[in-house]
């Protein structure tokens, strides 16, 4: 677990102190629902309230930390500044923080409740101020150039509509933009979509596809793994002391990119002698490669994880 981890585990333990846990989870369920079904409304809330904001935020917000934290490390240029767009209770300023501590945020939420709590989390932890800003993202604009917006875990509770605007508008004013979904085959085509906007907004694709072309595959998505504490497992029910949260995203910059040879898609399936990995290429193909105890190649594929780069060997 790292320092940041441990730092946003105390800090929801603090929060949750003396509030009854059958009160969170019951909140925890009406929620889970709503994330489950990907319900889409612009104008209903899903945290309402104080003890929706912290049911939340216990079971999902380290979750959401670790996905987010994983899509910003391919980041390859160093902001100082960061607008997060419909932040919640802050998990993307926490994510950010964690990659760049000098990093200045700005966390743009609507609901009053997220943006207390959010506060309360991050009061201690952080030396540098954020700002939190109360707007509902169908009337936000950016009055400054930002080096990266973050929108993370939003695009799945807003209408078509609504998304396009806001990713044409998040384009008009940021260097680097990251939106991160949830790992289903639904929250893929909301990331190829906006991928598409912003392709056409100039932008260039450095994460995850390693082309700038069509998505070679039907559903594209990753896993971070997250440690779980005591609380954890006693509201989500779990045995485990970890899970993993999957996710689907893309980065789009207008800085110089990198791309990666190949990026490898799924679990790599490590057999006796050999190692197959599925992979998204620079020429816009998914391909499986298999890897034996041979090749030069083979102790690199050992260690490769899902998400990483593969240079081709």
């Amino acid at each position: 677990m790292s320092s940041v981890d441990i730092q946003l585990h105390t800090a929801l333990a603090r929060a949750v102190a003396g509030v009854p846990h059958h009160e969170l989870r019951g909140r925890l369920a009406q929620l889970s629902h709503r994330y489950r079904t990907e319900q889409v409304a612009d104008t209903a809330p899903g945290i309402r309230d104080a003890l929706d904001a912290l049911a939340y935020a216990v079971v999902r917000m380290p979750a959401t930390f670790r996905a987010l934290h994983a899509a910003l490390s391919t980041v390859e240029h160093q902001p100082t500044t960061q607008v997060d767009l419909g932040g919640g209770t802050g998990a993307a300023a926490w994510a950010a923080a964690a990659l760049w501590p000098s990093v200045t945020s700005e966390i743009v939420e609507r609901q009053p409740a997220a943006i207390q709590l959010g506060r309360q989390l991050a009061g201690g932890n952080f030396p540098h101020s954020w700002r939190w800003t109360s707007r509902d993202l169908r009337d936000w604009t950016s009055p400054t150039t930002v080096d990266l917006i973050t929108i993370g875990y939003v695009l799945n509770e807003l209408t078509e509509q609504t998304r396009r605007d806001l990713i044409h508008t998040a384009a008009e004013s940021a260097t680097t933009i990251v939106v991160v979904e949830p790992g289903t085959p639904s929250g893929h085509r909301r990331t190829l979509a906006a991928r598409e906007l912003l392709i056409g907004r100039g932008f260039a694709i450095a994460a995850p596809c390693p082309h700038q072309g069509p998505c070679p595959v039907e559903w594209c998505h990753f896993a971070a793994r997250l440690p779980r504490t005591e609380l954890h497992r006693t509201m989500k029910d779990g045995t485990r002391n970890f899970e993993d949260e999957k996710f689907a995203y893309v980065v789009a910059t207008r800085c110089p990119v990198r791309p990666a040879a190949a990026r490898v898609l799924t679990r790599p399936i490590r057999r006796k002698g050999q190692v197959v990995l599925d992979l998204c290429t620079a020429s816009g193909t998914a391909e499986r490669v298999v890897v034996p105890k041979s090749s030069p190649s083979y102790r690199a594929a050992r260690g490769a994880s899902w998400g990483d780069e593969w240079l081709k060997r």
